[in-house]
Formats: structure tokens, C-alpha cells, sequence
């Protein structure tokens, strides 16, 4: 295989990682996450669709990593530095290995496009998150930092999940409380045979609308990413 060909299969690897960077590595996860679970605290579980939720979640996200997005644009198309450039991670190594001499440059970009994404991944992920991540690399034989992409990935997503769970929490509280309400009002009347959520159901959606519940979601989602 020559080196040309082995620069484009390192080339359209690289870009079958796009789709996977943008579902894990963004705030994609606690969005589409807490939207799915609202969904299910409605008892509406086919309104909105799954697929008005995904893309939801994927304007939401888009909005968030914007900011973000340029900055790696930037610093991809940025051959320079003022600062030296810090020293190379294994992943780096093995990938600079795979790829000829003349596309070193493509590696080099990429490599500056990640330290932004680098930088929100570790300003969003917990401590206690990134210590767990680091001490499980030193026992796996791969000595860490913690400011490596192998740790700050993991920690980010384990991070969102517990906040987007955490956010689902206290969202399902006040429908819980209707539904309670709900069966306990049908079973005083002697409605034991009417089903809780029919009744339930519109309460539920006019308590939302009545507060105003999707931008408030959205307010306080977004909120955690300023």
C-alpha cells in the first residue's frame, strides 16, 4: 500500500470519528438525556417524537459548541503558537506513527483543533469524576494526568449523566405528585376502573405550559454550559 493510500485511509478514519465526537464529547448527552426523560414524565412518550427530540437536542447542542467549534477551527488553521506545544500522548504517537511524512501537517491541525475541545471537556467534568478516570488508568498500566483526552472524555461523560439524571429528578417530581394526586381523587370517587394517566395527562401538559416549561428546560440547561 503506498503512502498516499494509507494518508486517505488515516483521512476517512479520522472523519468516521466525526459523528462519534459530536454525540459523546459534546453536551449532547445530558440534553437528548433530560429531553427523552421529560418525555416519559408527561406520560406522553410519543410526543414530541423521538426524532423532534434528537433534533432538539442537536440545535441545543449546536448552540452550545459553537464557541467552541470556532475556537478549533482556529487553532486547526493556526500552524503556530505562541506557547511551545505540549508534548505528545500516546494516541498521538501510534497515529503519527500510521501516518506518512506528508501528512504529518493534518496531523499537526488536528491536534491543535482538540486542545478546545479539550479545554470544555475538562471545565464541565466533575473532579471527583477526573481522579476516578486517572486512578483506573494508572491501574490499567497507562500512568495519567488527567488533563489527557482518554481521561477527560470519560469524565465528562460520566459527569453529564449524573447531572442530567439528576435534572430528571427533580422535573419528575411535580408530575409524580399529580399522578398521586390523581389516582387518589379517582379512588375516593369510586373511578377505581378510570385509568390515572387519561386524566392525569392534560393536567400534567397544562401545568407545563402554564409555567412555561420548555424555556425554562431550555434556560437552565444552557445555563450549566456558560
Amino acid at each position: 500500500m503506498t503512502d498516499s493510500a494509507i494518508g486517505n485511509a488515516a483521512l476517512v478514519a479520522a472523519l468516521a470519528l466525526v459523528p462519534l465526537v459530536v454525540l459523546m464529547l459534546t453536551s449532547f448527552v445530558k440534553l437528548s438525556v433530560v429531553l427523552s426523560l421529560v418525555r416519559n414524565a408527561l406520560g406522553a412518550p410519543e410526543a414530541p417524537s423521538g426524532l423532534v427530540v434528537m433534533g432538539l437536542s442537536l440545535v441545543l447542542t449546536f448552540f452550545v459548541m459553537a464557541p467552541v467549534a470556532v475556537q478549533m477551527v482556529t487553532a486547526a488553521a493556526t500552524p503556530t503558537q505562541v506557547s511551545p506545544a505540549p508534548p505528545p500522548g500516546q494516541l498521538e504517537t501510534a497515529v503519527r506513527a500510521l501516518v506518512p511524512p506528508d501528512r504529518q501537517a493534518d496531523v499537526d491541525a488536528a491536534a491543535r483543533a482538540l486542545v478546545p475541545l479539550e479545554a470544555f471537556l475538562a471545565r464541565h467534568a466533575a473532579d471527583r469524576d477526573k481522579a476516578t478516570f486517572v486512578e483506573l488508568s494508572a491501574k490499567l498500566g497507562r500512568p495519567a494526568k488527567g488533563d489527557e483526552l482518554s481521561v477527560l472524555a470519560p469524565a465528562f461523560l460520566a459527569t453529564e449523566l449524573r447531572e442530567a439524571f439528576a435534572i430528571a429528578v427533580l422535573i419528575f417530581l411535580p408530575f409524580l405528585v399529580i399522578d398521586l394526586l390523581v389516582g387518589l381523587g379517582l379512588g375516593a370517587l369510586g373511578l377505581a376502573q378510570t385509568s390515572p394517566q387519561v386524566v392525569a395527562l392534560p393536567l400534567k401538559l397544562l401545568l407545563f405550559v402554564a409555567v412555561d416549561g420548555w424555556r425554562l428546560l431550555f434556560d437552565s440547561l444552557l445555563r450549566g454550559y456558560a
